[in-house]
């Protein structure tokens, strides 16, 4: 802190003037040798010392406007007490004027005009907000106080003056300085019942404590004005600057006093407490009056205090029931806000529906009293584009509108949820035979038409588990059940719903495992690759072969790629094992091609998968693969599959980079998805490879035929290149030799072969015929 602002010497030196003049007053009042010219420069010592005090603590920094406002109006009312103290001081003591009353009356102004100014500085206090039962409560408070010091300046100032017949002009100072305490009063209790705000709450109580001191100096006028006791009216204005001294330090101490809420509720809490001290000393007063009265006098000597009672309890009943109606009203908010509150903690904010906290708890309820109760788990298809692609607005007003549609889907006791993100649950309670099953068929119908989401037309689709409660079930082991059965779901294809058998759980666990077991396989010769050839079909000569991925497992042997990939792609394994292969089937491309030449395959076919497409890093590790093994990119053709780039935006855009490169693009199983022509206007294909399915009875049914012929002429009107695959017998390839395909593979020409029976090959096709 500052030296030059330091409020402790002049603290210390208001202690000293408040001991020396206390000191005085004893030997003045014992008759023993007191001279009066001390008392004279008490008064002014201490005001003066206070005036300092306030003028440093109104210009410290760190103080917040408000309060360096409200200091620098009390350094004003010191200044003003000093000359009106100072006054007063000469008026009692200087016997030699001929003139006393005219120091009284100006002492009496400038004290009435320091009151004033203290009332106006408490008065711009800014407050915190209050509603209108509070201010009506704390002017209630306020009102009792003010009533009870009334009647006490009345009974012990005003009352003996009047009775004593005191001249006029002192009676008419003494009533007005009485009024303008009662004001600053009434000031004070505002700005302590309500809040301080930026004011020191230490500070403004102690200042409080002068308004109390100066009616308590009124109230004993009748003792100060015996000449023995006469050091006392100087002393009371030396105790309240010694006060507004101390207030003053308190304030400086903690200048960036911030009004924490609990405490200034517990502050006025504290001074609530003042009405009720009041009605007491009301009611002393008013028994000590009766007492001292006595029979002989009668009503009329404690009438005013009767009446004064009287009026303050009645002040006090109306704060009572006011507090009572106030309170009950309370009450109720409470109960709503809480009623509130444990809705939101068990409800879901956006849809309405029951939250995971809350479904758990219902359906532990449940199953301790339903015997036939199911739970169904609810994922949403495909639900992640619609965030990518529309954004989250339109993904909100989906789950809406499924939240909506569940609603309609089930029983009036059942319960529907949304868990988080695009999964639902419901919660069937009574649900015997195949009524769980029916629900998710019912659930399905009512999401086929299409939803409307902030102007979007979308079709959603649901892949649903069913989980039926056996004995000693609990939730999670239904939401298990029910996850496994939806995932179950999930493989047979979009918008089905699958019950949970026990035997799921098994296959879970297998596929776990073998995931394991392919985690492990990357960069051992467990997992290898074999090419199967691509040939014209004109004369069977080599063109190009597709590399396929094959894993040979520690204990079981060889596994089937239709059961190890559908693994990989739902683990997540399928990018590395993707990206080994790409890395590996490059390689071998460039070893042949160096070692055999022009006699060396066109081309090298790689499959990938819609999640490798989708992968941030793939073009990266393509473009690495390449130039590892040194092999252009026009020699690798990519194939993908019709479902893993319909309606996929990332996965196409890929595409499009791929074929920057310079990488070509075959669409495998063409003609098997719902919108093949279309993906021909998006996808920067090169190639079409007409599905096995068609070839396998192109020979004895004219369908498949007529699509075959429709395959080739798309391809050659859009100028790409058409393999066909499965070619299994000789009638088959001849017939789509005469449809216009040059190009096929099946097992008419090669199984899928080791590199080394491959090399065989291309070794035979470079001797001369």
């Amino acid at each position: 802190m500052d030296e030059r602002a330091d409020t402790r010497p002049l603290l210390y030196t208001c202690l000293g003037i408040f001991g020396v003049g206390c000191v005085w007053t004893v030997f003045y009042a014992a008759g023993l040798p007191a001279p009066k010219v001390i008392m004279w420069l008490t008064v002014p010592g201490t005001s003066l010392a206070s005036l300092l005090t306030t003028v440093r603590v109104a210009r410290a920094a760190g103080l917040q406007r408000a309060a360096r406002r409200f200091w620098m109006h009390i350094t004003v009312v010191e200044g003003l007490v000093l000359v009106g103290a100072s006054l007063m001081t000469v008026a009692t003591f200087a016997h030699w004027t001929s003139r006393p009353l005219v120091f009284v009356g100006s002492a009496v102004t400038l004290l009435s005009v320091a009151l004033l100014l203290v009332m106006w500085a408490l008065l711009r206090i800014p407050v915190g907000h209050r509603s209108r039962s509070e201010w009506t409560r704390l002017t209630l408070d306020g009102a009792t106080v003010t009533a009870a010091a009334a009647l006490f300046l009345w009974h012990l100032v005003l009352r003996p003056m009047v009775e004593r017949h005191t001249e006029v002009p002192k009676f008419l100072g003494i009533l007005l300085i009485s009024l303008l305490c009662l004001l600053a009063l009434v000031a004070v209790m505002k700005v302590i019942l309500v809040g301080s705000g930026p004011v020191s709450a230490s500070s403004l109580r102690l200042l409080a404590l002068t308004i109390l001191i100066g009616v308590l100096a009124s109230a004993a006028a009748p003792i100060t004005n015996q000449p023995r006791w006469v050091g006392l009216q100087p002393i009371s204005v030396i105790i309240n600057m010694l006060i507004v001294c101390w207030s003053a330090h308190v304030q400086r101490r903690t200048p960036d006093e911030t009004v924490d809420v609990q405490a200034e509720a517990r502050r006025r809490r504290r001074f609530s407490s003042l009405p009720y001290v009041a009605v007491g000393a009301t009611s002393l007063l008013l028994a000590v009056q009766s007492f001292q009265a006595g029979p002989q006098h009668g009503i009329i000597d404690i009438a005013p205090v009767a009446c004064g009672a009287m009026l303050i309890t009645a002040i006090v009943v109306a704060r009572q029931l006011f507090a009572l109606r106030d309170n009950a009203h309370l009450l109720d908010s409470v109960s709503r806000h809480e009623q509130q509150l444990q809705h939101q903690a068990t409800h879901d904010a956006l849809t309405g529906l029951a939250n995971r906290a809350g479904f758990s708890a219902l359906v532990d309820a449940a199953l301790q009293t339903e015997t036939q109760a199911a739970v169904l788990l609810i994922d949403l298809d495909d639900f992640k584009e619609v965030n990518d692609t529309l954004g989250h607005a339109v993904g909100d007003a989906v789950l809406v509108a499924v939240a909506e549609r569940l609603r309609a889907a089930v029983r009036g006791g059942d319960v529907v949820a949304r868990l988080g993100g695009d999964e639902f649950a419901v919660l069937l309670r009574h649900a015997p035979g195949r009524d769980a099953d029916r629900a998710g068929e019912r659930i399905l119908s009512l999401l086929v038409p299409p939803v409307n989401a902030a102007g979007h037309h979308l079709l959603v689709h649901a892949s649903i588990g069913v989980a039926p409660a056996n004995p000693g079930d609990d939730l999670g082991t239904l939401l298990r059940q029910a996850d496994i059965a939806m995932y179950a779901a999930k493989d047979r294809g979009k918008g089905s719903s699958v019950g949970y058998t026990p035997d799921m759980a098994a296959r879970l666990q297998a596929h776990a495992e073998l995931g394991a077991d392919l985690r492990e396989a990357i960069g051992t010769d467990r997992l290898f690759l074999r090419y199967q050839p691509i040939v014209r079909l004109e004369d069977g000569g080599l063109v190009g072969a597709e590399a396929l991925m094959r894993f040979e497992h520690p204990t079981r042997g060889p596994v089937s790629p239709g059961e190890f990939i559908p693994v990989a792609e739902q683990s997540g394994l399928i990018v590395p094992l993707g990206r080994w292969a790409l890395r590996e089937a490059c390689r071998q491309a460039a070893d042949w091609l160096r070692r055999y030449g022009e006699h060396s395959l066109q081309s090298i076919t790689v499959n990938v998968a819609g999640r490798q497409l989708q992968d941030p890093g793939f073009v990266d590790d393509l473009r690495a693969a390449l130039a590892a093994a040194g092999l252009a990119p026009q020699r690798l053709l990519v194939e993908v599959t019709e479902t893993a780039v319909l309606g996929d935006g990332p996965a196409i855009a890929t595409l499009h980079e791929l074929r920057a490169l310079g990488v070509r693009i075959a669409l495998d199983d063409f003609g098997t998805a719902a919108s093949s022509l279309g993906l021909l206007l998006t996808c920067p294909v090169t190639t079409l490879k007409l599905d096995r399915s068609f070839v396998e009875e192109i020979t004895t049914a004219g369908r498949p035929a007529a699509v075959a012929q429709a395959v080739i002429h798309i391809a050659k009107t859009l100028d790409l290149a058409a393999v066909a695959e499965g070619i299994e017998t000789e009638d088959q390839a001849r017939l789509l030799q005469r449809q216009g395909y040059e190009l096929g593979q099946g097992y008419l020409y090669a199984r899928p072969l080791s590199p080394a029976e491959l090399e065989a090959r291309l070794e035979k096709a470079t001797q001369p015929v």
